[in-house]
């Protein structure tokens, strides 16, 4: 106690900013670290006395005041299930990734991708930047990939649209990536790379405290990533290359908006995407559907063409509370659009 009893109180805000970014090594997604920085705290003593045996006046201090410094604290994550399927040649393969801000303040970050990171693994390869650009950046529209079309997603252009992220928010990249003629089921691996746009601060020893760089004006305090994070993601090259994203299409409530409440309708859309050389067989795509809620009658959707519910000549059902579709033998490459509605129970 008396060592922290001689420290003036920025610096006690400053020792404990640096011990925080030392405990917080293993990734916390949408948890920014503590109270914001540039926050102000007060704190003010009360003095009550008596004299002579008479009750005076209370007496209470000038504030004692502290700003809380930022803590700089990168994320980043592969989000993939696992290395991604690609044909050999093939272009514009798509990897995915999460920047995360784990700091307590808004914080701007520059992205870099390193091809085939050195030593490579015996037999593997090293992809190519894609023909129709090398990062790009979720806008939100619609989920996954969109290279093209009203909700094409944005090239990432360094110093120009670098993600600046608040404490605690996310941004979703895009790495997309050629691959070269080479032999099938080995890996080619990208590296992507995020480090803090504060000057000095990225590559700094952790505890680096740059005065007047952090939010609100106070201390920018170097996290134990040392203001960087770095993810590798994977790809296989294949034969036939089988995608399948399942995601929210639309919601619709009873009052006509997008909330998902009790008695709102859930469109939900499976993407599947052949690509590659060859053909899958027997391809049946099957999905329960999800608890809490209750299938819409008649709304099974396969390539824009309706489907009913029972088992009979088309190639789709609903039994057993769950939706089938039976795609026989397809050839590569296709691209099937599965819908079905569900309202919350």
């Amino acid at each position: 106690m008396q060592f922290f009893s001689r420290l003036k109180p920025r610096s006690l805000i400053r020792l404990l900013g640096v011990s925080a970014c030392l405990l917080l090594i293993a990734p916390q997604f949408g948890w920014a670290v503590g109270t914001p920085a540039g926050t102000t705290i007060s704190n003010t003593a009360k003095v009550s006395y008596t004299i002579g045996g008479a009750a005076q006046p209370p007496i209470t201090s000038t504030p004692a005041l502290v700003k809380v410094d930022e803590l700089i604290q990168p994320i980043l994550t592969w989000q993939d299930a696992a290395a991604v399927a690609v044909s050999t040649p093939g272009i514009n393969d798509v990897l995915q990734f999460l920047l995360t801000n784990g700091g307590n303040g808004q914080e701007a970050f520059g992205m870099t991708r390193t091809n085939g990171p050195l030593p490579l693994p015996t037999g593997n390869y090293t992809p190519l930047n894609g023909s129709i650009g090398t990062l790009y950046l979720e806008n939100g529209l619609q989920p996954g990939f969109q290279a093209t079309g009203p909700n094409a997603d944005t090239a990432y252009a360094p110093g120009v649209n670098d993600p600046n992220l608040a404490a605690g928010a996310g941004q979703i990249i895009y790495v997309i990536s050629d691959t070269p003629n080479v032999a099938i089921n080995i890996h080619g691996d990208v590296l992507l790379s995020a480090a803090s746009l504060t000057p000095g601060a990225a590559g700094a020893a952790p505890g680096t405290s740059l005065a007047g760089l952090g939010q609100g004006g106070g201390f920018a305090v170097v996290g134990a990533t040392r203001a960087k994070a770095s993810a590798t993601g994977s790809y296989i090259t294949s034969g036939l290359g089988l995608v399948v994203n399942k995601t929210v299409a639309s919601v619709l409530d009873p009052k006509g908006t997008a909330v998902p409440m009790p008695g709102a309708v859930v469109t939900y859309q499976i993407a599947v995407m052949l690509h590659g050389v060859g053909g899958a067989t027997n391809l049946v795509i099957t999905d329960p559907l999800p608890a809490n809620t209750t299938y819409v009658p008649g709304s099974i959707i396969v390539s824009g063409v309706a489907k009913t519910d029972a088992t009979d000549s088309d190639n789709a059902q609903f039994a057993a509370n769950t939706v089938s579709v039976s795609l026989g033998n397809v050839a590569s490459p296709a691209n099937i659009v599965i819908t079905f509605r569900a309202t919350i129970n």
